[in-house]
């Protein structure tokens, strides 16, 4: 889906930061109606991770777990094995800018300070900008878009 909306930062986005600012950006997401916080995320990461710990919290069944293919390198490059994957649904950012995509997280065992990782494929999937600060294209930005055809 294209668009010509433009994503800006402005100072307005410097509320309650204190710079210089270079911390990584950790968020908190509505996960399967779940307020998931502690989220990192990660620009370098091709896989969303949701830590065991955290989808043990959200109450969901190892039942719903499907199988996954491959196991994930670790932080210090150990292997870390995936005990297996689920969509659920996101949603992420306030209104009036708010994003819902069904993201398919990789369940693993692992020690974090995080409860997931949204990485590449998530932030595609809701259509974010990641920076120092977060900025979401949300539906309003299509429908505008969809008006002009």
């Amino acid at each position: 889906m294209k668009t010509e909306n433009e994503i800006s930062f402005s100072d307005a986005n410097l509320d309650n930061l204190i710079l210089p600012h270079d911390d990584a950006l950790v968020i908190t997401m509505l996960v399967a109606n779940w307020e998931l916080k502690k989220i990192l995320v990660d620009n370098e990461s091709s896989a969303d991770i949701l830590y065991y710990h955290a989808f043990k919290q959200m109450m969901i069944g190892d039942d719903r777990l499907k199988p996954a293919n491959s196991d994930l390198f670790g932080f210090s490059g150990e292997v870390v094995k995936v005990e297996g994957q689920i969509k659920l649904p996101v949603l992420v950012g306030e209104a009036p800018h708010q994003a819902f995509a069904m993201i398919n997280f990789l369940v693993m065992r692992a020690t974090s300070a995080y409860n997931a990782i949204l990485g590449r494929p998530g932030q595609n999937l809701v259509h974010t900008v990641a920076s120092a600060y977060l900025k979401i294209l949300t539906r309003e930005g299509y429908e505008a878009e969809e008006d002009k055809m």
